[in-house]
């Protein structure tokens, strides 16, 4: 038995790591969207004498400071490859592979057996709440955490275990890394100090560097960007937490997802999702009568990881589970190697294949549905280019302004500039657009800075006859009357 498991968990090890380019192969083309112009357009800020300093460290709306997370990542790929998505994509495609290894290579370490940690592996890389940062370049930066993460905990293990000042200052430089990717890196010494406390309790000392960091690092971060106190970003205490980890939890485990992509019995979902809750938490269970506390560090790593998100009752976002996921895929992975009665063979086996079952439609449907918005967002960007060369075989010279336009249109054809570097100048947004649904930035990450005038010079170009105003929701563009405008 013991060479069978050693001998299959190379192939599936291997099948593992297939799994990403499996799954994500259609997202390397997928367009950007939503707020990745905004990143994209941090480019422009820098050509109007805005400082790198101020480009990386700016606090964004949600009270986050994430240099590491989008600010640099966006400025390189704006710089090198202007819009196209395909380099960033390939970065996180890399990226994931990568935390595929790391999953199985910690698995290994905590677990004692390679198949259990490969198996953990494969059942991580189908969890459809890690579609999201797989295909929307945005939400790039969970790929990148989880890699920093792993890997910071990894060298933390290597410290432990050799003592050697090397894998300290690999850990630190890693955990610091992690900081300036996403503020939930915080948790670390949380995640650390749980480890330690259930199997080197000697060594809990290791984690006072980490935790000295996240201090200094929570106080800069309140010091520098307030947390909002209105809002989705608005954290609260209370109840809501408790039915917020709920439904987190729901969401790794499959049925109730399976539910709300494919539909089907409520009931039944209900169920499933009770069954793999209560199958997880009896072997946590029994193998902590056996003195075997890797399991219980596996919740433990899933509720630390976590909880800083709770408190955002109104902003529930399924990829906010990527890292936390892994705790529960290491439970499922030694449960399915390691269970010694028949009886536990079997529960874990049906555990696997109803998650499997849920699972792999449910990462296919979204993934798809993802899919099916980026192209549509590059479906409306080449309507715009189209409406605007029309408008252009008609007006050769002259501003032109633009109305029935959306948001992601906007971003990329005239505040990123698309429009612009194909050689269509005099393009405008009408004063009012900001009225109609369109997020309009400070002009200093635009493009070209007069890309909205004020009302009065508006009103007087088109009165003049020498700007028009077109409506682009019509196709070929309606050309407006000055009394339907103003």
């Amino acid at each position: 038995m013991e060479f069978y498991r050693r001998t299959a968990a190379l192939p599936v090890g291997l099948a593992a790591v297939a799994l990403v380019p499996a799954l994500y192969w259609p997202a390397l083309h997928a367009t950007y969207r939503i707020d990745d112009y905004a990143w994209l357009s941090l480019a422009n800020a820098l050509s109007h004498g805005r400082s790198l300093w101020w480009a990386l460290f700016l606090p964004a709306g949600a009270g986050s400071v994430r240099p590491l997370g989008e600010r640099l990542w966006f400025l390189l790929s704006s710089t090198l490859f202007g819009s196209n998505p395909v380099p960033l994509h390939s970065l996180a495609w890399c990226l994931q592979a990568i935390n595929v290894v790391l999953v199985i290579n910690l698995g290994r370490r905590l677990l004692g057996s390679p198949l259990a940690a490969s198996l953990a592996g494969a059942l991580w890389a189908v969890n459809s709440t890690l579609v999201g940062p797989m295909i929307w370049a945005s939400a790039f930066n969970e790929v990148l955490f989880t890699c920093l993460f792993l890997s910071a905990f990894h060298a933390l293990l290597r410290w432990v275990e050799s003592g050697r000042t090397t894998w300290l200052l690999i850990h630190l430089g890693l955990f610091v890394l992690a900081l300036g990717t996403l503020e939930t890196a915080v948790t670390f010494p949380a995640v650390a100090a749980a480890y330690l406390l259930l199997t080197h309790r000697k060594r809990w000392r290791a984690v006072l560097p980490s935790l000295a960091g996240s201090l200094v690092f929570v106080v800069l971060h309140l010091w520098t960007a307030r947390l909002p106190n209105a809002g989705p970003y608005k954290m609260t205490l209370g109840w809501g937490i408790v039915a917020n980890f709920a439904h987190y939890w729901a969401a790794v485990l499959g049925p109730q997802e399976y539910y709300r992509t494919h539909g089907g019995n409520a009931a039944l979902a209900l169920f499933g999702t009770l069954f793999l809750s209560a199958a997880a938490l009896l072997w946590v269970a029994a193998r902590a009568r056996r003195n075997d506390w890797i399991p219980l560090f596996g919740v433990a790593w899933f509720v630390i990881a976590l909880a800083p998100l709770l408190p955002l009752l109104n902003h529930f976002t399924f990829y906010y589970t990527f890292l936390p996921s892994i705790g529960l895929a290491w439970i499922a992975g030694g449960a399915l190697a390691l269970a010694r009665s028949r009886p536990a063979k079997l529960l874990a086996v049906a555990c696997a294949v109803v998650y499997a079952i849920c699972e792999v439609p449910s990462t296919v449907f979204i993934r798809n549905w993802d899919l099916d918005r980026s192209l549509d967002v590059a479906r409306r960007e080449a309507q715009m280019r189209e409406g605007v060369r029309q408008i252009r075989q008609q007006q050769r010279e002259g501003p032109v302004f633009l109305t029935g336009i959306d948001t992601e249109q906007f971003w990329w054809g005239i505040c990123y500039g698309e429009l612009y570097r194909e050689g269509f100048a005099g393009l405008h947004v009408m004063p009012d657009a900001g009225e109609h649904g369109i997020a309009i930035p400070p002009r200093e990450w635009c493009y070209r800075q007069d890309f909205q005038l004020s009302p009065s010079e508006t009103r007087q170009i088109v009165a003049a006859g020498s700007g028009h105003v077109y409506d682009l929701t019509r196709s070929p563009p309606k050309l407006l009357a000055f009394d339907s405008v103003f």
